[in-house]
């Protein structure tokens, strides 16, 4: 049977794989040893490509909702001439912004997909533009936002003395944070060639993670006093005077405000507030301001936790007042190869707080961060009653259902729309609410390159794929689905500054070549390089900061972070019926939702819940009991583990796990943590709400075991 080359998109990373097919079957999926990029490594659910393509879950025909409920099969053209005009017929009654739209994370790995949904969203008028970036990372916008930006790029894993990873788990996830390239490809290999060479990692994280287990100095803190411990590194590095003077004054305003705030954070507070032993707090802010280069990156779990805009501030904070960045003059390696490369400058683009200006929702009074208002709104987008209520949601590559917190608001909100539509690949969660469900290609049905990915590669390369297998004849691109949604509705999208004629479409190789026209590798030649291409060597080096730029200054402390700080460091009593804190971790099987319908991928079938074995002593439980987890805003049923990565007090789950049904074995609906969650301890202005750390009690359900 022939083998063909190609990559993996199922996640950032974009592994290159060999392909074994038979006809249109796809019969094996492996990593390929000879990819310059990935080196042959591949994750379970990369190796079960197959399985996602040809399993019993997925579409292969668009469906429709019908009186009685159910659903049935739908031709494309007649699904989109209908969900065209039931949105001409609401947006007409009630406005554009009765339309919301949903980026949910598979859209991102299909190269034509996410510009295109934008594209087609821009079209409409509408304000209402929800990602699953807002769900977990929405504090990096924030800072950037609040902070400013330093435009001559940032210092490099490969070239790094010291490491900080915060809340990410790079062994799992492949992704070591902000999208630096640090640790995305085959992250045992990149992190032990690195401490070989002599850098030293520090790994932040409750449990010891396969990450953790493999650093130089792992700081278990508590869950959700992220931002107490990176108070205590700067008090540490700025009263020892370990900063870079030069660096803060020139580029930084703030510096002695932000002292003063994190002045309480002795190594001795922060022992008491995070676990973490003073010795160890001191030698860890030591360590990362010695080293000459290096950074702090964080994953989802700091975004994700309470004082989470605070936290991913002060994190921030420790790269500024280390200076670093990269200065006039210094060259570093162009990782662009088919996007268009932004000169660096050494300067500052100032603060800009956009949520400050323009278009506000009736909830709260919120803004817009990069376009986008926050997910933790969208429930009450939907169910507050108003003008401009949202009537018409349409869903692209994600599933709301399970990710947003709160799920029972979220799927009460999902069920009071007049029009629901899910471009989704199987019926998850979401789409067995909507009333329209668009059957898309999927991953080596459809040629693609890796342009949107060259923001996580460590080195200048792009590849590009042709299709391996065809696509069952009921589905349709993703990319193609919202153009033509465009042209029913008698609009034109305007892609990468080209205005598209709907009655000349055109072809999916066509789009990929105007979207990489401003690279500097073409098309036709990365087509022939079949395991793509590192591209030369080109460096650039950073330039003069541009005329007027000088007064620009990184805000490190301004008043609103000031008094988060404070109430950060405000030392808040452990519940006493809620003694616990629940933590969120990774499955390196799963990606978010996706591949939990394949039969042995998931290592267990269901969503287990790790605990520390004192825990289990203490209380009375054995591994492999059914407990129930109770929060303040509700209560779930899980499968208790055993689990000495996490330290006592804490519980380790997964997100997008199951319905949760009170009522049901865990061990066949699964658990969903998001049952927990609620909207009582949001962040101001992002509305994020704390989905780890979560205060939380568990117990043994002794009927429950008795029957």
């Amino acid at each position: 049977m022939p083998v063909k080359l190609s990559y993996c998109r199922l996640c950032p990373a974009s592994c290159g794989v060999r392909v074994e097919v038979d006809g249109n079957r796809i019969v094996s999926v492996v990593g390929d040893g000879l990819h310059p990029l990935s080196g042959g490594y591949s994750c379970p659910k990369g190796r079960r490509g197959g399985d996602f393509l040809q399993g019993p879950e997925r579409l292969t025909t668009s469906m429709r909702r019908t009186t009685e409920g159910g659903y049935e099969p739908i031709p494309v053209d007649v699904a989109i001439a209908e969900i065209a005009e039931r949105l001409e017929a609401i947006t007409g009654e009630c406005g554009p912004d009765a339309l919301a739209l949903f980026m949910g994370t598979q859209q991102n790995f299909a190269a034509l997909t996410m510009p295109m949904v934008r594209a087609w969203f821009r079209t409409t008028g509408s304000h209402k533009l929800f990602s699953t970036m807002t769900i977990d990372q929405s504090a990096k916008w924030l800072v950037q936002a609040r902070m400013g930006e330093y435009l001559g790029g940032r210092q490099r894993f490969d070239t790094a003395d010291v490491w900080l990873l915060a809340g990410t788990n790079p062994m799992v996830s492949l992704n070591g944070g902000d999208g630096d390239g640090a640790i995305t490809q085959n992250p045992f290999v990149t992190i032990r060639r690195a401490r070989e060479r002599g850098m030293k990692l520090i790994v932040v994280d409750p449990r010891r993670t396969e990450t953790a287990a493999r650093a130089d100095l792992h700081l278990q803190l508590r869950p959700g006093t992220d931002a107490a411990l990176f108070a205590g590194l700067l008090h540490v590095i700025l009263t020892e005077g370990l900063h870079d003077r030069e660096f803060c004054a020139r580029f930084a305003d703030g510096l002695d405000e932000l002292a003063a705030s994190v002045a309480q954070a002795t190594p001795e507070y922060t022992e008491a507030e995070t676990g973490v032993p003073a010795a160890e707090v001191i030698r860890a802010a030591r360590t990362f301001a010695h080293g000459a280069r290096g950074m702090a990156t964080t994953g989802t779990g700091v975004c994700m936790g309470p004082h989470s805009n605070v936290a991913e501030h002060l994190v921030a904070c420790l790269n500024v007042v280390c200076g670093r960045y990269l200065r006039e003059g210094e060259e570093t390696p162009n990782r662009n190869v088919l996007a268009r490369t932004t000169p660096l400058k050494a300067e500052v683009r100032p603060p800009y707080r956009s949520w400050e200006s323009g278009f506000r929702s009736r909830i709260g009074g919120i803004g817009t961060m990069n376009g986008e208002l926050p997910s933790g709104i969208l429930a009450d987008e939907i169910l507050e009653p108003g003008s401009d209520r949202v009537r018409a949601l349409v869903v692209s590559g994600g599933n709301p259902a399970l990710a947003l917190p709160d799920r029972k608001k979220a799927e009460r909100a999902l069920r009071e729309l007049d029009l629901l539509v899910c471009v989704d690949t199987r019926m998850s969660d979401t789409a067995r609410l909507a009333d329209y469900v668009i059957a898309p290609t999927m991953v080596y049905e459809r040629p693609d390159h890796t342009m949107l990915m060259e923001f996580f590669f460590a080195q200048p390369f792009a590849q590009y794929t042709p299709r391996l297998v065809d696509p069952p004849e009921g589905v349709i691109e993703d990319w193609e689905f919202f153009f033509r949604l465009a042209a029913a509705s008698g609009r034109k999208v305007k892609f990468a500054g080209r205005v598209l004629d709907p009655d000349d479409p055109p072809t999916s190789e066509e789009l990929l070549a105007i979207f990489a026209e401003r690279g500097r590798v073409p098309m036709d030649e990365l087509k022939s390089a079949h395991r793509g291409a590192l591209a030369a060597p080109d460096t650039t080096a950073v330039g003069r900061p541009s005329q007027g730029s000088s007064g620009h200054r990184l805000a490190l402390c301004p008043h609103d972070v000031a008094a988060e700080i404070a109430a950060a460091l405000s030392l808040s009593p452990i519940e006493s019926d809620l003694p616990m804190r629940l933590t969120v971790r990774r499955m390196r099987e799963l990606m978010n939702s996706l591949g939990r319908e394949i039969d042995g991928l998931p290592r267990h079938g269901y969503n287990p819940a790790g605990v520390n074995p004192q825990d289990l002593q203490r209380l009375g439980i054995d591994h492999g009991d059914t407990v129930s987890i109770r929060s303040a805003h509700g209560r779930i049923r899980a499968v208790a583990h055993t689990d000495p990565t996490v330290s006592p007090g804490t519980v380790a789950m997964t997100h997008c796990w199951g319905v949760s049904d009170p009522n049901s074995d865990p061990r066949a609906v699964g658990s969903n943590v998001n049952d927990l969650t609620g909207y009582d301890r949001v962040q101001t202005i992002n509305a994020m709400p704390t989905m780890t750390a979560v205060p939380i009690a568990i117990e043994r359900e002794v009927l429950a075991d008795a029957r």
